[in-house]
C-alpha cells in the first residue's frame, strides 16, 4: 500500500499519516521555525491545556506562513498527534522534564 501524496498540495480534507511500512515524513522546518513552533505549542498548552488536537501547532503554522497539510502529515508521521505529543515526540527539549505536558 502506498501513501504517495505531494506535500506541497493544498488539501482541503483531513490528511493523516497511517502507514507503518513507510518512513516518517521529514519535518521540513529550519531550526528557528522549530524553536518558534515549540514555543507556540508550549504557550498554547500552558494557556488551554491539551485538548488532544493540534490546535496550537495549526495556529502557529497559519501565522508563520507554513503550509498546514504538509506540517500536519510530518507531525503525525513523527508521533505528534496532539500538541503535547509534538513536544514529547517531535520537538523534545534537550533536557526533558520527568512529567510531560499531558
Amino acid at each position: 500500500m502506498s501513501n504517495y501524496f505531494d506535500l506541497d498540495d493544498e488539501l482541503d480534507g483531513y490528511l493523516s499519516w497511517d502507514d507503518d511500512d513507510e518512513p516518517a515524513p521529514p519535518l521540513n522546518l529550519d531550526p528557528g521555525q522549530r524553536e518558534a513552533l515549540a514555543a507556540a505549542v508550549t504557550a498554547g498548552l500552558q494557556e488551554r491545556g491539551c485538548d488532544h488536537s493540534l490546535r496550537a501547532a495549526r495556529e502557529w503554522a497559519a501565522g508563520a506562513g507554513v503550509a498546514w497539510p504538509a506540517l500536519q502529515v510530518a507531525l503525525e508521521g513523527n508521533g505528534g498527534y496532539c500538541d503535547c505529543e509534538v513536544l514529547l515526540n517531535v520537538l523534545p527539549p534537550d533536557d526533558p522534564e520527568p512529567d510531560g505536558p499531558c
